[in-house]
């Protein structure tokens, strides 16, 4: 069953590639980078699903097995979707936010790490004390998403801004969901058992990269092109 949930995410997500590429053809004021940032996205996290749904990407523990495909994925995927949500918050703006691109990618990267290490630990307390560091991470990286980011963002026409609140608010739900489904996995609590906890991380993983890189992409293109839309 396992299988069938991670070969889902692979087609699914290679859907959206071909999708993504046929409006790279007219981008319509988006940079080509905003398009060609999604593709990658979900083409790195195919990849990686596609391992683990061939058996690989994965070792054995002491208490359970630990899909390290998954950190694979994670440790590229989150700070590029972080980077795009810095693209959108900052679209109509003509000075671009490199520092928090690197503080979301730091953040961002220090959560994935901290769930590894927390997942390979034999024993429970340096796996929540991992866990723990993780969680702050998220939260360092919430930080940077609604207070800077937010401010940068706010600069911006308003219906840019009306559109990043709500990818911002989508983008943070999804990262609290993958940091409680570890927690409630056979990584943490034990819980949900492996073949459920794959179906919740494919779940959200179809949420995040491609329902959530899609929506962005597709507002963006709706809207008046980048020139008319930059106030500088």
């Amino acid at each position: 069953m396992s299988q069938w949930w991670l070969w889902s995410f692979v087609v699914i997500a290679s859907g959206a590639v071909l999708w993504i590429v046929r409006w790279i053809r007219e981008p319509k004021g988006v940079p080509v980078t905003a398009h060609l940032l999604a593709a990658v996205i979900l083409i790195w996290s195919a990849i990686w699903h596609a391992v683990m749904a061939l058996g690989g990407a994965h070792i054995t523990t002491g208490h359970h097995e630990v899909h390290w495909g998954y950190y694979a994925d994670w440790i590229v995927t989150a700070p590029l979707l972080g980077y795009a949500l810095v693209l959108t918050g900052t679209h109509a703006l003509t000075g671009k936010r490199t520092d928090l691109v690197v503080l979301i990618a730091v953040t961002s990267v220090s959560m994935v790490l901290s769930g590894l290490v927390g997942d390979l630990a034999l024993e429970p307390t340096p796996r929540y004390l991992a866990y723990g560091v993780g969680v702050l991470a998220l939260a360092a990286n919430f930080v940077v998403i609604w207070g800077p980011l937010r401010l940068a963002a706010a600069r911006q026409p308003a219906q840019m801004v009306a559109h990043f609140i709500p990818l911002a608010g989508l983008l943070s739900v999804l990262w609290l969901g993958f940091t409680l489904a570890w927690l409630l996995g056979p990584s943490g609590l034990g819980v949900l058992d492996d073949p459920t906890t794959t179906a919740v991380f494919v779940v959200l993983s179809v949420l995040m990269k491609v329902v959530w890189s899609v929506l962005d992409l597709r507002r963006l293109r709706l809207l008046a092109d980048r020139d008319h839309l930059q106030v500088g």
